[in-house]
């Protein structure tokens, strides 16, 4: 398991050695840590697949009975998507077009939210998974997406 978490770090000790990126942290230098530069374009790109991986994870979690996390998670992409809309069709192409795909997961997660709040106590816990996988199918139909 130690070996599959050093891969996943990208330090190994015999990296972490020949480490000739300067930093100026002194942790830095003890484990090797590599600095990565990113544009602004492809940070904001990330932080918008995010939204999309956080929107399964509220999905997922709703199927295995957790019904707090997509409250939490609805937050967070309301906010995220609040910070996209100023920087809105004024930025990169590629931001404005992972704007529509952001409103798209923010939905999913809004109308689990909703279904949770309204039909919850209607609706087994076991059963809320199949209710959102419908709904979802339905919203993605509507939209265009096969």
């Amino acid at each position: 398991m130690d070996e599959i978490n050093k891969q996943l770090i990208f330090t190994t000790e015999e990296y972490g050695k020949e480490n000739k990126t300067p930093s100026s942290d002194a942790q830095d230098k003890q484990f090797g840590t590599w600095r990565l530069k990113i544009t602004p374009v492809d940070y904001l790109l990330g932080v918008a697949d995010l939204t999309g991986e956080l929107m399964r994870m509220c999905i997922n979690s709703v199927g295995n009975g957790d019904i707090d996390t997509p409250f939490e998670v609805s937050q967070f992409l309301r906010q995220v998507y609040d910070g996209f809309s100023f920087i809105g069709n004024t930025g990169p192409y590629e931001v404005s077009k992972k704007l529509y795909t952001l409103k798209q997961s923010l939905a999913k997660v809004e109308n689990a939210c909703y279904a949770l709040k309204v039909r919850g106590s209607e609706i087994p816990k076991h059963m809320l998974a199949d209710v959102f996988s419908v709904k979802t199918e339905m919203i993605d139909q509507e939209e265009g997406i096969s």
